[in-house]
């Protein structure tokens, strides 16, 4: 039981180093002596990470938390271009200190180009034909919002953009908000979805203040499905199941939720998980969302090993799963090999 409470500070300290420590140590070294932080230099910027991060995310401190955050997204670009550098010194001989020149401005273009796609919205268009559809209807999915690293602006945009696409229904798949210091002004913009909307929570309510959050949505019109459904158009049915760390909650809730074969079924679920319990109980289309695709490059190769669907469309049988990218950004304003979406879905009848 030790050991096991053991092992998250100590991979928590060594990704802090990682992050907070190891690009500066290793670029300063490079640049030249004059440059050097040292040994001294690299812990104290360590322990600084280290408990920056341990206290911004013990409670509502926004301010410090929004400083760490970026402070944590900005060196994890910069320590993947140092390591890069690192396994080519291996196999050849370099020019250090112009080596260090190059990283520091090819990083720097990075972290620019990953600041201006975090707010970039881009609109991800599907069809999907059923023969339990009568008439071409279109849903569309935020999900990931992440409202407390981002602003209400961001909200605004959202809606705006929503609104535009001219949808019969909104659905957001969890993490809406990732704080429990947001205040309903923040959200105020779904007040203008000109669309009713349904929601399921993610793991960051579950992390915040669940309660405050459903009541908020509620006074702004927005529908949570939390263990059921509902039917629109007589054809239409809406599942929500909660997010959980448990791998089997789909299969646990969805058969006593209940699945209607005569309509088309949307399952609402924020992790692209269970996606094989759906499958079986007949669900047509499955919405997910918390992989962010990784977010910020090469990510995405650590969410791998832990979905094996991380983003777009996946189809078993008669069956779809969508895995949205996410539409906004959780802790760093910062967008690098992935994309904010929005999902467009039209159901159209089987010709």
């Amino acid at each position: 039981m030790l050991r096991s409470r053991l092992i998250f500070p100590v991979i928590f300290g060594l990704v802090c180093f990682f992050v907070f420590a190891y690009p500066v140590m290793r670029l300063s070294a490079w640049a030249g002596p004059h440059y050097d932080i040292g040994w001294q230099g690299g812990i104290l910027l360590w322990v600084t990470g280290f408990f920056g991060m341990w206290y911004s995310f013990g409670g509502a401190r926004m301010v410090v938390r929004y400083l760490v955050v970026h402070w944590m997204g900005i060196s994890f670009v910069f320590a993947t271009t140092v390591l890069v550098y690192e396994v080519l010194r291996v196999f050849g001989n370099f020019n250090d200190p112009e080596a260090a020149r190059w990283i520091f401005g090819i990083s720097c273009l990075l972290v620019l180009i990953a600041w201006v796609m975090s707010h970039h919205l881009n609109v991800r268009r599907l069809e999907i034909r059923s023969p339990k559809i009568s008439k071409r209807r279109r849903v569309v999915q935020i999900s990931d919002v992440h409202i407390g690293s981002r602003q209400r602006g961001f909200m605004d945009r959202i809606v705006s953009r929503v609104n535009g696409l001219e949808p019969d229904f909104v659905v957001i798949t969890g993490d809406l908000i990732d704080s429990s210091a947001v205040e309903i002004d923040a959200l105020q913009p779904l007040e203008n979805l000109s669309a009713r909307a349904f929601f399921s929570i993610g793991n960051h309510e579950r992390y915040a203040d669940l309660p405050k959050a459903l009541s908020m949505l509620e006074t702004l019109g927005v529908i949570p499905l939390r263990q059921e459904s509902q039917v629109e158009h007589d054809e239409l049915q809406f599942i929500g199941i909660d997010d959980a760390d448990h791998k089997e909650q789909v299969a646990n809730h969805l058969p006593g939720v209940g699945v209607n074969d005569h309509h088309f079924s949307i399952l609402l679920y924020h992790r692209p998980l269970g996606w094989e319990a759906a499958v079986e109980h007949g669900v047509d289309l499955m919405l997910s969302g918390h992989t962010h695709n990784g977010q910020i490059f090469p990510f995405n190769f650590v969410v791998r090993q832990q979905f094996s669907r991380i983003r777009g469309l996946y189809r078993e049988q008669d069956s779809h799963l969508y895995v949205s990218s996410g539409t906004g950004t959780w802790g760093p304003l910062m967008r690098l090999g992935s994309l904010n979406e929005i999902s467009c879905f039209d159901l159209v009848p089987h010709e």
